[in-house]
């Protein structure tokens, strides 16, 4: 695909501003209503319909081909909202060679992708519950602004509200190659204890957890950075799945802050994967023993100055073992 014009990014811009009700002083509710009602109705016009909008927001002329990577099949709208784990390693093998990770940090080439495939026939005629509907179940949004944004997601993520995190996360082709090629370069760190299709599992298996890990990592928090230390995180959870136990969000989150906070002390790319996975599970063992006295604290008997720091020791341990 070709890449983008800057007067194509600029309309790209003012496009998915002029659809957000963000800024209430420059513009008028009714007036961003009107440009909703006019983008749902078009949505709902059907593939002809939402493809020749897209392509006048853009400024692409009907003749111009956009030669998107293909997509593995037809995709209904459940999976398109929430790809399973099977479509995903399935995109991810056919776009490995045929996106760079360039291309997919910008939310406006997801968008040109989407066009493509809309004029493809490959969401079928179901677009509203693809694009505008809830997660869940994919029914109709209450508000235009809420279907408005779940469209504006869904096509390559919202930056100006969500930041630059929205394209890894909230666009769901866009996530399925992220967590292929987060997936294989975590193999790559640590092959002896992980491989892809494990790493994808993992990663697949909690959206929540998806979220907070891609979000550190555009907050340059250095750990979720490290290719090796990202690996053994990924590595302590090697039964994760989506259809059974996920990866816990808020203790994965937790463990990867608490290493953060000692990163000055500790040369990640020094150590090797052992030492990594050894490093990875003594900061999950930590925080689970942090939470485990937060839970006995709450009980009525249980007593409250006697339980010991087990995060103190954790992190003592930490420290001896790898500074």
């Amino acid at each position: 695909m070709r890449q983008a014009t800057p007067e194509m990014e600029q309309r790209f811009s003012d496009w998915q501003r002029a659809l957000t009700l963000t800024d209430k002083r420059n513009q008028s509710a009714d007036e961003v209503g009107q440009r909703q009602l006019e983008l749902i109705a078009a949505v709902k016009g059907g593939s002809e319909s939402l493809a020749s909008y897209l392509r006048d927001v853009l400024g692409i002329d009907s003749t111009s081909q956009l030669k998107a990577p293909p997509l593995p099949r037809m995709l209904d709208p459940s999976e398109l909202r929430d790809p399973p784990l099977q479509l995903e390693l399935e995109v991810f093998c056919s776009w490995s060679e045929l996106v760079s990770a360039r291309e997919a940090s910008n939310p406006l080439f997801w968008m040109r992708c989407h066009l493509d495939w809309i004029e493809q026939g490959q969401f079928g005629e179901q677009l509203a519950q693809a694009f505008l509907g809830t997660l869940a179940s994919g029914a109709e949004e209450k508000t235009s602004e809420a279907a408005a944004r779940n469209l504006l997601r869904r096509l390559g993520g919202l930056p100006h509200v969500r930041g630059k995190v929205s394209v890894l996360n909230d666009c769901p082709l866009s996530r399925a190659w992220w967590r292929g090629y987060v997936a294989a370069d975590a193999a790559r760190h640590c092959e002896e204890s992980l491989d892809p299709l494990t790493a994808h599992r993992v990663l697949h298996s909690s959206n929540d957890a998806w979220a907070r890990l891609v979000g550190d990592s555009v907050r340059r928090i250095t750990v979720v950075n490290h290719s090796g230390l990202r690996a053994a995180f990924i590595a302590s959870y090697p039964d994760a799945r989506r259809d059974g136990e996920p990866v816990p969000a808020q203790e994965l989150q937790a463990a990867v802050r608490l290493l953060a906070r000692q990163g000055p002390a500790i040369i990640f790319g020094s150590l090797n994967c052992q030492s990594l996975l050894a490093l990875a599970s003594d900061a999950i063992e930590a925080v689970r023993a942090e939470s485990d006295l937060e839970s006995e604290a709450d009980r009525p008997s249980a007593p409250s100055t006697d339980s010991p720091d087990a995060t103190g020791r954790g992190l003592t341990r930490l420290l001896r073992r790898f500074t």
